[in-house]
């Protein structure tokens, strides 16, 4: 019911680090789950079972899909401030007045990193103020993973967030996934771990934690697990792993340079700074709904109505017309 021992392995070498003392320790609750969506289910029922009073703190805005999975785990949510829509970044003060107005204890849904849809993270120093609040509010963070690697091209880097949260002697939990960085959409291969005070309640939550998956999905597929475990257990096939995920991370930040650079030169009179400002697969790109509505009508280009593009689907080959109905509808 827990899935493969292996991937669960080396998912946690990944996101907590290889030497980590608490994987040594067994500290670590560990099962592997359906993906990203499939790990945060699993937690939103294990927080509805074991804390039916407790909600869930969502950021604004967050992945759509993020609220259809505490709501149908019947868990109430509640949301703090997150994105700055003048700037078109942090709006880090909201964000810290919200987390310490919260009642002491709550839950807390954090990106690790390359936050979708904005692509707008938290600085290293930010994370550490937002941490030092978390501990003086004891607060419970869940860190949803799903692109470490895919963000700056270092999955160390990427698990930065987490790595603070964990020096600074927070009980965590992670929902990882494979989809982007393995390209393994379709195995629906992830790992949900949730850090623990010792190695008896670790194995109490993984017992309850499989309990949970039984009756919904039975066991997790095997098929993409193999491939996790691997490429990330052989030294020779990580090693090229890394490789192809910073060629991966690096072109979407070249083509987040380029997009800017073509806009700039078209002459608009706004500020697209921001482009390269943000991080990750999605640019969060300040276009009112009516302006994605005249790229889809008029230029035959596609994305959600909020503006969000998916720099994985740009190109040299397109990006300067994309730049040019941008400009040509933001005028």
């Amino acid at each position: 019911m827990g899935g493969s021992s292996h991937m669960i392995e080396e998912s946690l070498k990944l996101a907590y680090g290889e030497n980590s003392d608490f994987i040594k320790d067994k500290r670590i609750a560990a099962v592997q789950a359906l993906s990203g969506t499939g790990a945060c289910r699993l937690f939103a029922d294990f927080q509805k079972r074991f804390l039916p009073d407790s909600q869930i703190y969502i950021p604004v805005p967050t992945w759509a899909n993020h609220h259809n999975i505490w709501r149908d785990a019947r868990v109430p949510q509640n949301t703090f401030r997150y994105y700055h829509a003048e700037t078109k970044g942090l709006d880090f003060s909201s964000l810290m007045e919200d987390i310490k107005n919260a009642p002491n204890g709550s839950f807390f849904l954090l990106h690790a990193c390359a936050h979708n849809p904005t692509g707008v993270d938290p600085s290293e120093e930010q994370w550490r103020e937002i941490s030092h609040l978390f501990k003086s509010k004891n607060h419970f963070p869940l860190f949803d993973m799903a692109y470490q690697g895919f963000a700056s091209g270092d999955p160390e880097r990427d698990a930065k967030a987490i790595r603070i949260f964990l020096d600074d002697g927070h009980l965590i939990g992670c929902a990882q996934s494979f989809a982007k960085n393995m390209g393994l959409y379709g195995q629906r291969a992830g790992c949900l771990s949730i850090l623990c005070d010792n190695e008896m309640e670790a194995v109490a939550v993984k017992s309850q934690l499989q309990q949970l998956g039984r009756p919904m999905y039975s066991n997790p597929p095997v098929h993409g697990a193999l491939i996790v475990s691997t490429i990330l257990g052989d030294p020779e096939l990580k090693k090229l792993w890394l490789q192809e995920v910073k060629g991966m991370a690096d072109r979407i930040i070249g083509m987040r340079t380029t997009l800017r650079e073509n806009l700039e030169k078209l002459g608009s009179p706004l500020s697209w700074e921001h482009i390269t400002n943000q991080i990750g697969m999605f640019c969060y790109s300040g276009m009112s709904p009516e302006q994605v509505d005249r790229l889809t009508n008029e230029y035959h280009i596609y994305m959600t109505r909020n503006g969000r593009i998916s720099m994985a689907g740009v190109t040299t080959g397109n990006v300067g017309y994309l730049a040019n109905a941008i400009h040509e509808v933001t005028k």
